[in-house]
């Protein structure tokens, strides 16, 4: 079976421009979580203030070769998503080769999406209402469109290879780069471009969301707010972002001499078919998906060193989480480094998957595990909670692992796993290895 290596990475956040500022950010525990009420006026009466949003980003529509018309027909997610893309091809480098054509047959691309659009609809239903029908813009048919984001990066790039949007709520992302890596795999694609892309600021979205009860109220202590795994928390946090990958076939990649960055050996992937925002109580798919990733990995649990955890800040998933890790691993369960990504850069819902992937893959090369921030007290005692709903409280399980709670450790890392779990029981875990040269 052909090999899948890692040879471009992409992020864009709130706080961070490129992966290397990202990751910083994650060492030094600086988080992009604020209360937005001051720059959202329509937050000032929400029950959930907080976000990880951007603030007035520029789009640099000209280095894409769009005019200015052309750049007003790209929303939120398609914006964030090329400018992932545009780091990742780049730092690849598959396009500067003499074949270049001919890779571009060979390439393809997949963006987990979510809730596209919501930003333009809500903006035009108001242009609607102050000035009438005739002053719609005609640009929102393209905003709103799910498949947008691989669309705009096949234009861009000239990318001739399958082209398609997916959504699996929080693991689209995690979903959009296996999928990337089972096209190579078999043969389907050389290259493939990968990853997820989100925007969520949208009062609908926060109101949503806030209706459900899925976000923390913490709007006097945002640094403090996403706390998974912390006796203490109250709901996640929603974030805005994107991260891309390239993945390549791997004598493709060693044949043109690129920069290998590590190696996608392994994927677990299925359904809970239980409940539309509960896990399952016995974390039975959870396993399944984190123990199908490993076998397809050729290893055994004891050589996985470090697990990405899905980690949202929700009284119910980061229990069941943890129960399901240490079904999966046993006694090494407690000797894994487990961190959440979630605690500084809030959940960016369908592009949590694979910019989370990106810091699995970051942790190996650098030698070095980002905090859980807030993980002040580990989750250990039922009785605690008298607070929770009866659901949860029957739902319970101990946080009782190494959560990394007192600073970024230095770790050598050589197989690191990244879990995402998505409303409607989506689940996904992907494994990535130190590339070994072989």
């Amino acid at each position: 079976m052909r090999r899948v290596v890692i040879t471009g990475r992409g992020v864009i956040l709130p706080n961070a421009d490129n992966v290397h500022s990202m990751m910083k950010n994650l060492y030094n525990e600086r988080s992009s979580i604020e209360n937005c009420s001051t720059r959202f006026e329509w937050l000032k009466d929400y029950r959930s203030q907080l976000g990880s949003l951007f603030n007035g980003f520029v789009f640099d529509y000209e280095k894409f070769g769009l005019d200015i018309k052309e750049s007003r027909r790209y929303g939120a997610s398609a914006i964030y998503a090329v400018e992932a893309a545009y780091q990742a091809i780049n730092e690849s480098g598959f396009l500067t080769q003499n074949d270049a054509n001919l890779m571009r047959d060979r390439t393809g691309v997949i963006v987990g999406h979510g809730l596209c659009g919501i930003i333009e609809i809500e903006a035009q239903k108001e242009r609607q209402i102050q000035k009438g029908i005739s002053r719609v813009s005609a640009d929102i048919s393209f905003k709103c469109l799910p498949d947008s984001s691989p669309g705009y990066i096949s234009l861009i790039w000239e990318l001739h290879g399958e082209c398609y949007s997916l959504a699996t709520a929080c693991a689209s992302g995690a979903t959009a780069i296996r999928r990337g890596a089972s096209a190579i795999r078999h043969n389907e694609a050389d290259v493939m471009v990968v990853g997820g892309t989100t925007e969520c600021a949208a009062s609908l979205i926060f109101a949503s969301f806030g209706q459900l009860g899925a976000l923390s109220k913490r709007n006097n202590d945002a640094i403090h707010a996403s706390r998974p795994f912390d006796r203490d928390r109250d709901g996640f946090i929603l974030g805005e972002g994107a991260g891309i990958v390239v993945l390549e076939e791997l004598e493709h990649a060693k044949g043109r001499g690129a920069t290998i960055y590590g190696e996608l050996v392994g994927y677990g992937f299925n359904s809970d078919a239980y409940k539309l925002t509960a896990p399952r109580p016995d974390a039975l798919y959870i396993v399944k998906s984190m123990r199908d990733a490993i076998r397809m990995a050729g290893i055994s649990p004891e050589q996985v060193n470090y697990i990405n955890a899905h980690g949202t800040s929700t009284p119910n998933n980061d229990g069941i989480e943890t129960f399901g890790i240490k079904k999966v691993f046993g006694e090494h369960a407690y000797r894994i480094p487990v961190s959440s990504t979630k605690s500084m850069i809030g959940h960016t819902l369908s592009a949590a998957g694979a910019i989370e992937f990106i810091v699995a893959l970051e942790t190996i090369r650098n030698k070095r595990i980002h905090a859980t921030l807030n993980c002040d007290n580990p989750d250990t005692d039922a009785n605690y909670h008298s607070d929770w709903s009866e659901e949860d409280r029957q739902c319970f399980q101990p946080c009782d692992l190494d959560y990394v709670t007192e600073g970024a450790k230095d770790r050598h890392v050589e197989v690191a796993m990244s879990n995402s779990f998505g409303f409607f029981g989506h689940n996904e875990s992907l494994i990535v290895r130190r590339y070994r040269g072989d």
